[in-house]
């Protein structure tokens, strides 16, 4: 009698058994890929509220006082509650604020964290800076706002004729 030759039922379930393990790692590594993905939208959303939190507090004009802030915002359909804690650095004009973004059903759960900072406006002069290296002192009062071929405006070693301006763009003077 001549024996068949095949694969018997058990070579059959092993088999089936190595490609069901094989799909089932396949399949989770692809969940785990979406879930990762889904999440870093999430957590790019709440990096620009942040941001934008952050810079209407730099742009506000006001120094912030040091205290916490916090308030609702409607961002990619979806709602979103953010928390700033502003505090002193250290630094005389300077403000730290740590600003804290998570879902609105969620508050006590951030799903982003970032620290930014807004400095008190300067008023006075600015000073002039030469820029081969050393400063040129303060900048032009008012009554020197038309002023040109001023010495020290100058190239070293280039006198006050040798001095060029150069081209303004889109200066109608210039095609002449």
């Amino acid at each position: 009698m001549k024996r068949s030759r095949g694969f018997t039922l058990l070579e059959v379930a092993v088999a089936i058994a190595v490609v069901a393990i094989g799909l089932i790692g396949a399949f989770n590594a692809i969940i785990q890929s979406a879930d990762a993905t889904a999440r870093l939208r999430e957590r790019a959303l709440a990096d620009w509220i942040a941001m934008n939190q952050i810079s209407t507090m730099r742009l506000s004009g006001e120094f912030p006082e040091v205290d916490e802030y916090d308030g609702d915002v409607e961002f990619a359909g979806r709602a979103w509650y953010w928390s700033a804690t502003v505090s002193e650095t250290g630094v005389e004009d300077l403000r730290r604020i740590d600003m804290n973004v998570a879902w609105e059903e969620t508050p006590d759960d951030p799903v982003t964290i970032m620290t930014g900072f807004v400095g008190r406006r300067v008023q006075g002069p600015v000073a002039r800076i030469d820029w081969w290296g050393a400063a040129a002192g303060p900048g032009p009062g008012p009554d020197d706002a038309g002023d040109e071929g001023d010495e020290e405006d100058l190239d070293p070693g280039q006198d006050q004729d040798d001095q060029v301006e150069p081209p303004i763009p889109g200066d109608e003077d210039d095609e002449e």
